[in-house]
């Protein structure tokens, strides 16, 4: 693995991290605020066709994960339910989706040489 993959690998993480950490801020009524700003966001931005749209579409469902751990805060055996499951199902499939999101938004930041020159190249954003 290159020094570029590595850096943007490092990136991707802690940015998924910090997304998914910030599904806390959706408990209470800001929840009504901020999933259709994320909705309506990642619909102008996949409408553009770019991958940003992934990561506006995948930080509702990370609330999931949120929704799992205040059940297992406050329910005794809530972790052998099908609530449980459907959760952390959601929650990771929005981790995922911001991932790949700014996997594939995030520049690489690579050189291509053309014609014995280097052409510096902005990467995979998708937009």
């Amino acid at each position: 693995m290159d020094r570029n993959a590595i850096i943007k690998s490092i990136a991707v993480v802690l940015l998924t991290t910090i997304l998914t950490l910030g599904a806390y801020l959706m408990i209470g009524p800001q929840i009504m605020v901020i999933v259709p700003v994320a909705i309506v966001a990642g619909i102008i931005f996949a409408s553009r066709r770019s991958f940003i749209s992934l990561v506006c579409f995948g930080y509702p469902l990370t609330f999931g994960l949120v929704s799992a751990f205040i059940g297992c805060a406050e329910i005794d055996d809530y972790t052998q339910t099908t609530a449980f499951a459907i959760s952390i199902t959601f929650g990771f499939v929005g981790v995922g989706l911001i991932a790949v999101g700014l996997w594939k938004a995030l520049p690489d930041h690579t050189t291509k040489k053309s014609n014995g020159a280097a052409i510096q190249s902005s990467g995979g954003n998708g937009g």
